[in-house]
């Protein structure tokens, strides 16, 4: 039978038999002895100065109180257990962050594979793993998507009505896409616009298959009953398929009115022709090349760009670049003339030393190129003004228009070039909006001007119109009441209060470049507001009685934004996800991207 292991310690100590769960030493001699024999081999060799007495004194304090088993050693802790993953919750709140940067910066999703990004991300939390390329398109993509699009079917589902806007375009690897946005009132009267979604094509845009395509759109939203109306451009596949639906359409406004102004600009003769004929018509042709040519110049030299930006420095005058215009939008040759006449001084300098340089203009020809932009300054700040998602914008077409007519009538061209510009854009815009107050064949515009408080039918040119407009309006307003009388008796002081505030449809302040195209207003809104008598406001006071009902149908006029911008400012953002960095994504991930991107709360 094997001894069982002892530890040397009790050669040295023993338990005392009087109080067992304490130990003492030995006997002072043995423990001395002991003690000598370890000085014995001091590496020093030098003598041992332990005595009997140093023994005897350890031995007097030597007695332990042990309080049951010795402590445990504690094991050190490990990195991983120091620094341990974070909970869950966490990294949801990561990955949703990485997806939401993915949308709003419109990154391709291969950028949680880059090293670079990888590196950020760890140096910030080393603790956090990215997920993967595949894991953020198959599933944290589609349930950002989803719990979105939620939020965003419980508001409409609490509204009444809703206008569209809609638009088609063609991504860089040629699929074309229609793109739809949702504008209405929530609950608290504020204006909110949603893309709804980007859907790929599938088939020839014929009216019946994009007919087909909105029903389906308009169906999957549960929005059926609540479409007021769609508004797009003038394209007559579109048209013919919102009638297809039985939707009330409403031409871009913004659209007719670049058509306006691109026929105004546009010239009858051939390029080959401008040398054999000498009419303003030709003028105003060769004027729009020459500058053309001028820009083209310094944009394709690097030379003569760096010897201009050192003559702007010279004459203390801030360093600008030319800008090139775009044939199909006359609001960059617009632009491109505006930066002509800043940079004119530096660039009549700069051109005599250049020995390549196009021919600049005469000073006849600059005073032209100024009537181009006098001229042209207003159609600017119209377009502008109706293309605000912010405010109401269809209640100010009918206004807005009878004032650019009037600030454009008013400027006074300095050159016969400028002068026949002038006749063309009156003529244009005229041509194109010349029944806009009238009921028909659109009585949108005018029956939203008529409830805007701030124009009502001071906006009007004719009076016929706007009686026409107020029978149309009190009629609706009638069948309102009748509908709803049951349901509504009478109207919360807070709601009659919002809605008739002026201020609430007003327009956000405007740029000071912008000019103001609704001066003329302001001493027809004061004349009748003085001819205000003590029986007109027993009329109003009568009338609001049905405040209820007005509320809705100024509601449901309000919410339709004048033009079909807001589906186009989706083009410029697709155009940016669908990119030669990622033209290879599904359509599913790009209409989910542009959706996040333009509704995520910023």
């Amino acid at each position: 039978m094997h001894k069982k292991n002892r530890s040397g310690v009790w050669d040295y100590m023993d338990k005392n038999p009087n109080t067992p769960d304490q130990i003492q030493l030995l006997e002072a001699n043995k423990l001395a002895t002991q003690v000598e024999e370890v000085d014995d081999i001091n590496v020093s060799n030098e003598p041992s100065t332990s005595t009997n007495s140093t023994a005897v004194t350890h031995y007097e304090h030597s007695t332990v109180q042990i309080e049951g088993p010795p402590p445990k050693r504690q094991k050190q802790l490990t990195l991983m257990n120091r620094f341990s993953l974070p909970p869950d919750s966490k990294v949801d709140q990561f990955n949703k962050a990485v997806v939401e940067m993915i949308a709003e910066d419109m990154q391709p999703l291969s950028i949680v594979e880059n090293s670079g990004f990888r590196k950020l991300v760890n140096l910030l939390d080393s603790r956090y793993k990215l997920p993967s390329q595949k894991l953020i398109g198959t599933t944290l993509i589609p349930n950002l998507y989803d719990s979105t699009r939620k939020m965003i079917e419980t508001i409409l589902s609490h509204t009444k009505y809703v206008s569209l806007t809609s638009d088609i375009w063609t991504s860089l690897n040629t699929i074309s896409f229609i793109t739809v946005t949702v504008h209405f009132f929530d609950n608290n009267l504020n204006l909110k616009t949603y893309v709804l979604t980007t859907r790929k094509l599938e088939s020839n845009h014929t009216a019946q298959y994009l007919s087909g395509v909105l029903t389906d759109i308009i169906r999957e939203w549960k929005i059926n009953t609540k479409v007021v109306a769609i508004v797009t451009d003038s394209g007559a596949n579109i048209k013919a398929a919102i009638k297809l639906l039985g939707i009330d359409h409403i031409p871009c406004a913004a659209h007719k009115l670049n058509n306006a102004v691109k026929n105004a600009l546009k010239s009858e003769f051939e390029e080959n022709d401008i040398d054999t004929n000498h009419t303003e018509e030709v003028d105003m042709m060769k004027l729009v090349k020459m500058c053309r040519s001028i820009v083209g110049h310094f944009k394709h030299s690097e030379v003569s760009t760096r010897i201009l930006h050192e003559k702007q420095k010279q004459l203390n005058s801030p360093v600008l670049k030319l800008k090139q215009d775009i044939a199909i939008r006359w609001n960059s040759t617009l632009t491109m003339m505006e930066r002509l006449l800043l940079v004119k001084e530096p660039l009549m300098l700069v051109s005599m030393s250049l020995p390549r340089c196009p021919n600049m203009p005469s000073n006849e020809q600059w005073q032209t190129i100024n009537d181009f932009v006098l001229l042209l300054k207003p159609f600017e700040s119209l377009t502008i003004q109706l293309s605000s998602e912010q405010r109401p914008t269809l209640s100010k077409v009918i206004p807005l228009l009878r004032g650019l007519l009037l600030s454009v009538n008013n400027k006074v061209p300095v050159t016969l070039t400028g002068n026949f510009l002038k006749k063309k854009l009156l003529e244009q815009t005229t041509k194109r909006f010349d029944d806009i107050e009238e009921m028909y064949p659109s009585q949108f515009y005018a029956k939203a001007t008529l409830l805007d408080p701030r124009f009502k039918k001071a906006a009007f040119t004719s009076n016929d119109n706007a009686n026409d407009a107020e029978q149309e309006v009190q009629k609706e307003i009638a069948d309102c009441i009748e509908t709803n009388a049951p349901e509504r008796t009478v109207l919360e002081p807070s709601v009659t209060q919002t809605t008739l505030t002026p201020e609430q449809l007003e327009h956000s302040s405007h740029s000071k470049e912008q000019e103001n195209l609704l001066t003329y207003l302001e001493t027809t809104v004061t004349t009748l507001r003085s001819q205000t008598t003590y029986t007109s406001t027993a009329m109003t006071l009568f009338k609001q009685q049905m405040l209820g009902a007005l509320c809705d149908v100024a509601l449901k006029y309000s919410c339709i934004p004048a033009t079909s911008v807001p589906s186009e400012r989706v083009f410029s953002k697709a155009g940016q996800i669908v990119s030669a960095r990622r033209n290879r994504l599904l359509p599913d991930n790009v209409d989910k991207l542009i959706f996040l991107n333009a509704n995520l709360e910023k």
